[in-house]
């Protein structure tokens, strides 16, 4: 038996396909093409109800074949193989996933390389300006070609992270989930700068003939490297080029000339050299202006979350520190419209040193974080109804979760800071039908609240508030949490400023055992302080009669309160001696604005 040549984890062997749309398409700059052909890559197998197929949308450079291996170079799997495939986040066992090169492209869809039926000849120049509108509208009609209603998910990164969230306004009952990585809302000017430089390479280049260069048998190779040099820095964070490269010269001394000396001069004339041979100019043009273009709330008066208002599909957004050219920032951006809009909503921020290029890596918590989101996806089926299914028996919780449960009203909308694993906010969705969101900060914690179907966003507490508007949550919980703040007072005043209520429980640095502890002097290990002292994240720990202070300094009015043993039980000692024998102390304070 012969072995595959091919990982096992490959979708293998993939022949592209042209397909031929044949209704008309009319494009946002006045023009129709009467019939267009895409090319196109599938992987995996469409279900019987055509309910499973994923669409990846490529980035700039990119195009159909994302995944496995065809051509000449049998040996080089698509751009985005790490990423697809049996057993990958995009699992090919689970997901009939669809691939194109976009409208204008250079690998086989219509577009400036390809012959205008109208004249014979190379389209070159004559080929229409797009939009991200317009790649989406020719998607919607492949999308009819395949006999695909409704996307499980559409999938893409960078300037794919746009069509998706094109696709999620302009049609929002055919996707039940948006993935949008390293992307933005619309273009930086520093953004359009860089694309502008790119495109003057090109145009200022002699060989580029007005764009008729195929009908002059040339390439304007040197403005298109130019342009590839140029978008690579981009793409690449400083800490990556100066450890891949440093200042290493090639030689032993500098030759005092311009020729290549250093090594980052010789991997950027690489990477220059190696796109001339596989990408057109005319195409770089049309498609850094469709970049360019992109902004969904332009017609809602610069308004985000009134484009997002109408979405339907469920988001997740991801970003990387390392990234500035669409930085975590962008992304925030997005995830605050959509907050706004009252989407759902998943956010992690990927920890990365590479730069933009991360988003094609295979990093653990990247693919953690989107195998986890996509899987949880396809269990879910198609059912419309966000978050964890309300039929589903709801799982006992801890004696202190279960108190703050009960005083959520049914049907909230809540945001629980810190919230872990999402243990109490999948309670509360399936129980009480709550809405809402989780901030946490630890990626592996953020992974498994994904895999609950939760909306969750990555944020370190003593500022991720900022991203919300005043009375935008009827409650707002805060477990266990208070201690491990770097400001615990200001983020208080946060959680009233967002929400309604805030519930905030705490362990009690004045409990017996803790004072005990330090009489004998040694820092106290009890249930609710488990860490030992070189362990611990606690930063200001607290006692009941310090909170009660604090609440009576800032006017934060207590309408509820309970006080808790090791147990979660409550007795009437407790209640009259709370700073001795309470061991977790919960408090229900009134925001200012709601009185």
């Amino acid at each position: 038996m012969t072995a595959t040549p091919y990982p096992a984890d490959s979708v293998g062997r993939v022949e592209p396909r042209r397909v031929r749309i044949e209704q008309p398409l009319a494009l946002d700059c006045g023009r129709v093409l009467p019939q267009h052909e895409l090319m196109v890559e599938t992987y995996g197998v469409l279900d019987a109800a055509a309910s499973n197929a994923i669409l990846i949308c490529h980035a700039l450079s990119g195009d159909h074949h994302a995944a496995g291996y065809h051509g000449e170079d049998d040996r080089k799997p698509g751009w985005w193989d790490n990423c697809i495939g049996p057993g990958k986040p995009i699992d090919t066992r689970r997901f009939f996933v669809v691939c194109l090169n976009n409208l204008g492209g250079c690998k086989g869809s219509t577009g400036p390389r390809e012959t205008n039926p109208d004249s014979g000849r190379p389209w070159g120049p004559d080929f229409p300006l797009l939009t991200v509108r317009d790649w989406v509208r020719s998607q919607a009609l492949l999308a009819d070609h395949l006999g695909i209603r409704q996307w499980l998910a559409v999938v893409g990164g960078s300037l794919g992270g746009m069509q998706v969230m094109q696709w999620a306004i302009d049609f929002p009952e055919r996707l039940r989930h948006a993935c949008v990585i390293a992307s933005a809302p619309r273009l930086s000017a520093q953004n359009i700068a860089f694309n502008e430089i790119a495109r003057q390479a090109i145009l200022s280049d002699p060989d580029f003939h007005g764009g008729r260069f195929q009908d002059q048998g040339v390439v304007p190779s040197r403005g298109l490297k130019l342009a590839r040099m140029l978008g690579h820095i981009t793409y690449l964070s400083d800490e990556a080029m100066r450890a891949k490269f440093g200042r290493e010269l090639k030689m032993a001394t500098p030759s005092f000339n311009f020729d290549v000396e250093f090594e980052v001069e010789s991997y950027l004339r690489h990477q220059g050299d190696a796109f001339v041979n596989r990408f057109d100019a005319n195409t770089y043009l049309l498609m850094t202006k469709a970049l360019d273009y992109f902004d969904p709330a332009r017609e809602t008066g610069g308004d985000l979350a009134a484009a997002f208002r109408r979405a339907r599909a469920r988001f997740l957004v991801i970003a990387f520190s390392s990234d500035w050219r669409f930085s975590p920032e962008r992304s925030r951006e997005i995830v605050r419209a959509l907050v706004a809009a009252d989407r759902d909503v998943t956010y992690a921020e990927i920890d990365s040193d590479l730069g933009h290029d991360d988003f094609l890596m295979p990093l653990p918590d990247y693919h953690r974080v989107l195998g986890a989101y996509l899987a949880e996806a396809h269990e879910r089926g198609p059912q419309r109804a966000p978050g964890p299914a309300l039929a589903a028996p709801s799982p006992a919780l801890r004696g202190d979760l279960a108190r703050i449960a009960a005083w959520i009203p049914a049907g909230a909308r809540v945001l629980d800071l810190g919230c872990g694993n999402g243990e109490l906010l999948e309670h509360l969705a399936r129980s009480r039908g709550v809405r809402g969101y989780g901030l946490e900060r630890d990626p592996q914690k953020v992974a498994a609240c994904v895999a609950r179907g939760l909306n969750v966003i990555q944020a370190d507490l003593d500022e991720g508030l900022r991203d919300f508007g005043p009375q935008s949550f009827d409650a707002v919980i805060l477990t266990l949490t208070l201690q491990a703040l770097a400001r615990p007072d200001d983020v208080i005043e946060e959680i009233l400023r967002v929400g309604r209520q805030a519930i905030v429980s705490f362990p009690n640095f004045g409990h017996w055992r803790v004072r005990l502890a330090l009489a004998r002097g040694r820092m106290p290990v009890t249930p609710a302080l488990p860490e030992r002292w070189y362990d611990t994240p606690n930063i200001h720990l607290c006692t009941v009669d310090d909170f009660l202070r604090l609440c009576g300094e800032r006017g934060w009015r207590i309408t509820q309160s309970a006080l808790l043993d090791r147990r979660h039980r409550e007795t009437a000692a407790m209640r009259r001696l709370p700073n001795l024998l309470a061991e977790t102390a919960i408090y229900q304070l009134a925001s200012p604005l709601n009185r």
